[in-house]
């Protein structure tokens, strides 16, 4: 049976991440692991805060998939960088509403 595309889209993404984790110097593939779990961790966490509105929680999303495909294209700066901006959302304040 063939896989649906979704799951050959996935299928393809992790195999090229194996090719190119294999290719990667030690030092570089700790650094990217380091990345992730910091990326998850902060994920996981903005995720259980009590409160959180839709909007707020789409855009942890968001900028979640954006620090992971910086991953995947061997940008670590650029997924620090999402981390940070994922952790700033985060922490906005949702506005009161001028009617309560």
């Amino acid at each position: 049976m063939e896989a649906r595309p979704d799951e050959a889209d996935r299928q393809t993404r992790d195999y090229a991440k194996d090719l190119r984790h294999a290719s990667l110097p030690v030092h570089v593939r700790d650094e990217m692991g380091r990345i992730e779990l910091s990326l998850e961790v902060q994920f996981l966490a903005l995720c259980r805060q009590p409160g959180l509105g839709c909007r707020i929680r789409q855009d942890i999303f968001y900028v979640a998939g954006r620090a992971a495909m910086a991953l995947d294209l061997g940008h670590l700066e650029a997924a620090e960088r999402e981390i940070q901006r994922m952790e700033q959302v985060g922490s906005v304040e949702p506005r009161q509403s001028r009617y309560g």
